[in-house]
């Protein structure tokens, strides 16, 4: 976030902004200068002069308060339309590079973007409008006697510098809060996921006792913030009092020497507590905005321009696995045997719990990288390339749906492909399904209330990746909740095809195991295939 890129959002708005800050800055001026003038006729028995300037105050104290108001909401939608717009090219970010966790996302595109709105863009209204405060009342006690104006400026200079003090704590104190957020939002994420089993075996004190801790970690990170900010506020009053009561002791020496009169120091020390008023709200918002330095970087380095990783014109041939190593933590390895799928096999991956066969998939996907070893693509020429993400299909265990119709999830809402939808609803066996909906393929996917069985969405998924045409598809478990019956005459379909099919599944029977050409068991990290 950076205060071009604030203004750039819309320059036209930015520029009515200011000039409607600037004016109110002057009202609020023009609403103390009349008001020495009023004073003074008071001070002298003129009642008709004092109700005159009196009424005379009300013109620029009435438009502040049409002017202000005005003026926060614009900034304030200057500041949304610039979040949503460093969102977006977040989001984007994280869609090329897949290089954060669902929790990371969660911190950066919340919490993150909060911290930045509140501690650096809000802020900086506050530095423009006190600052104009600032050079009008500076300018109306210069007009006074230029002596105010001599004292005044030595002041704010003195005030201005006063941050610097508490600038790298309150920064340190700011990021201590944005990494305990994150990693809750991790732990969170962690255990909530095994929320059933939790509940299966009544172990709700361990969740409460993980929570329970993160949560106070961020609440101490918190108060410490706050303890910080308050000591950077301390040390800024001390600044701000002095100034004014240094400008009202001068104002009093002034008057009784005869250079003003007594309306003129009411006036003066209006002045005096505006502009200091004014330099401590600037002081204040300029700690908060070096606070946010450290998540600002961050913020910076995930709205940079990514490259999105080019489709390649070649085809998968042949994938080779070849001395391959995945690894766990500090500990845990998943070690495999060398192999190799040819273009258009069906092979069926098989094995115990935790041989690495999910595991496999996501290596060969990229989303893991080989701790020793390598997988390689060849092309039908025998060069090694590397495909886009996109080039293989992937049917994970848990399928997923997003808010849409049923159509939407199949094309993944791209309309130039809903006339093929028909088709495929027949080659997943999703046809029958859909037509008991009374909007058919319109019907709207209900996340919260589960209006689809776990059989229909993995149907979905499947028909998902037979409307993309991938050449190679990756099937993990992704029949596991469709009846035997179905699931025979999908993987009919799946292994008649000219595609390559790699599927991990279990518990299938026979005469579904022989479409497939060879079948890999993962046993130990040992590998037995047989040709089938």
């Amino acid at each position: 976030m950076t205060l071009s890129g604030l203004i750039k959002v819309n320059n036209k708005r930015a520029l009515c902004v200011i000039l409607l800050y600037f004016v109110y800055a002057v009202t609020g001026t023009l609403d103390l200068y009349i008001y020495q003038y009023a004073i003074n006729n008071l001070g002298s028995g003129n009642l008709g002069g004092f109700i005159y300037w009196q009424v005379i105050e009300l013109i620029p104290t009435i438009s502040g308060f049409f002017i202000l108001p005005i003026a926060t909401y614009l900034f304030n939608k200057q500041i949304q339309e610039y979040v949503d717009e460093i969102r977006a090219k977040m989001v984007k970010h994280f869609y090329v590079t897949n290089n954060l966790t669902t929790a990371e996302m969660q911190n950066q595109l919340q919490s993150n973007l909060d911290l930045l709105t509140s501690k650096y863009a809000l802020p900086w209204i506050e530095i423009l409008s006190n600052l104009f405060i600032i050079l009008m009342s500076v300018g109306a006690l210069f007009d006074l006697n230029w002596i105010f104006a001599i004292v005044t400026a030595f002041f704010i200079v003195l005030d201005l510098y006063l941050p610097k003090v508490m600038a790298k704590r309150t920064a340190k104190a700011n990021m201590q809060v944005s990494q305990q957020n994150g990693k809750l939002l991790t732990v969170i994420g962690d255990w909530i996921a095994g929320l059933n089993e939790l509940r299966r075996y009544n172990s709700w004190s361990m969740l409460n006792r993980e929570l329970s801790k993160y949560s106070d970690k961020l609440e101490k990170s918190k108060v410490k913030r706050t303890e910080v900010e308050m000591y950077s506020s301390a040390i800024n009053g001390v600044g701000n009092t002095v100034g004014q009561i240094s400008i009202a002791f001068l104002a009093g020496v002034l008057f009784f020497a005869g250079y003003i009169k007594i309306g003129a120091v009411l006036s003066s020390t209006a002045f005096a507590y505006n502009v200091f008023s004014a330099v401590m709200a600037i002081t204040a918002a300029t700690v908060k905005i070096r606070s946010t330095q450290s998540v600002n970087h961050q913020t910076k380095q995930l709205t940079e321009k990514v490259q999105s990783k080019p489709v390649s014109n070649s085809s998968i041939n042949k994938i080779e696995i070849h001395d391959l190593v995945l690894k766990y933590g500090s500990k845990k390895e998943l070690q495999y045997p060398d192999f190799v799928i040819n273009k258009g096999e069906k092979v069926l991956l098989t094995g115990d719990s935790g041989t690495g066969k999910s595991s496999l998939f996501k290596a060969i996907l990229g989303e893991i990288k080989p701790y020793h070893g390598e997988i390689i693509f060849k092309t039908e020429e025998g060069k090694q390339f590397s495909p886009a993400p996109n080039e293989i299909g992937y049917l994970a265990q848990d399928p997923k749906v997003f808010p849409g119709t049923i159509a939407d999830n199949i094309t993944m809402f791209k309309k130039q492909l809903l006339d093929q939808v028909p088709d495929v609803l027949n080659k997943v066996q999703l046809a029958a399904d859909v037509a008991r909906f009374p909007l058919g393929i319109d019907t709207e996917v209900d996340l919260d209330q589960g209006n689809l069985s776990g059989g229909q969405r993995q149907k979905i998924i499947l028909a998902r990746e037979e409307i993309f045409k991938n050449d190679i598809v990756l099937l993990d478990e992704a029949s596991s909740a469709i009846d035997s019956a179905a699931t025979e005459k999908i993987m009919h379909e799946l292994t008649t095809s000219d595609k390559t099919i790699v599927v991990i599944a279990h518990n299938l029977n026979d005469k579904v195991k022989a479409m497939f050409d060879k079948e890999i068991k993962l046993v130990s990290n040992k590998e037995e295939k047989d040709e089938l």
